[in-house]
């Protein structure tokens, strides 16, 4: 995975060095605030179906390099676990105005118990209005083993100014109880002001082998970021 994304990094690092030189560096804090019915990351409910509260806060060293934090509250059967933070750093690679590649990086740690901390290194490819995620986690949903996902995603303007997201992942954790299994998720949105409002649905093909956290869920959100 580190050699994959040391090649991506130099091959396409050559292609954007005229793109870059282009680009101001604008060193200032952006971020989000979002309000969630629930957390469902992946498909996988990560709240216990409880509304959960999430924000972000990145420090933009420049048009291709930021660092920052994420939390968000979190609920899980049998365990102490109840907010989880990340510190996050990724490097985007532009190829053109509407195409570009990021390599990110998230340690994740979870309060208080910690049972599901871990890493996760990811390689996000945008072309457009489509998507291409690969991300590999070092200690899925808490078993202490890897796991493998690939989605593809696009996003479609409907309505005049309404925004259909889709996505299809498919997961791989190294589980010998767990098989590899799809999640998917539709969601339909508009901007208003300054808040972005959301209606989505998720679910996963492996329901039953996942101790219930991978039903079909229904989830209202809203947005707004600075």
């Amino acid at each position: 995975m580190r050699r994959y994304i040391s090649f991506i990094i130099i091959l396409m690092g050559l292609n954007s060095a005229a793109l870059a030189a282009e680009n101001t560096p604008t060193f200032k804090m952006t971020g989000d605030v979002s309000l969630l019915s629930q957390y469902v990351e992946y498909g996988l409910n990560q709240s216990d179906g409880s509304p959960a509260l999430q924000g972000s806060f990145w420090f933009n060293f420049g048009p291709q390099f930021r660092m920052g934090l994420w939390g968000s509250n979190t609920n899980f059967k049998n365990s102490d676990d109840h907010f989880n933070l990340r510190a996050n750093a990724d490097i985007k690679i532009d190829f053109s105005q509407e195409s570009n590649a990021v390599i990110m990086y998230s340690y994740s740690t979870y309060y208080k118990e910690g049972a599901r901390n871990g890493n996760i290194l990811g390689l996000h490819l945008n072309f457009g209005t489509y998507r291409v995620t690969l991300d590999n986690l070092s200690n899925w949903e808490g078993t202490k083993k890897r796991s493998m996902r690939i989605g593809f995603g696009k996003v479609t303007t409907v309505f005049t100014d309404w925004k259909w997201d889709n996505e299809a992942g498919y997961n791989t954790p190294d589980v010998d109880s767990i098989s590899s299994y799809f999640d998917l998720r539709t969601a339909l949105g508009f901007q208003w002001r300054a808040i972005f409002f959301e209606g989505a649905v998720t679910g996963t093909s492996a329901a039953g082998d996942l101790d219930g956290t991978g039903e079909i869920y229904f989830i209202l959100s809203a947005k707004t970021g600075f």
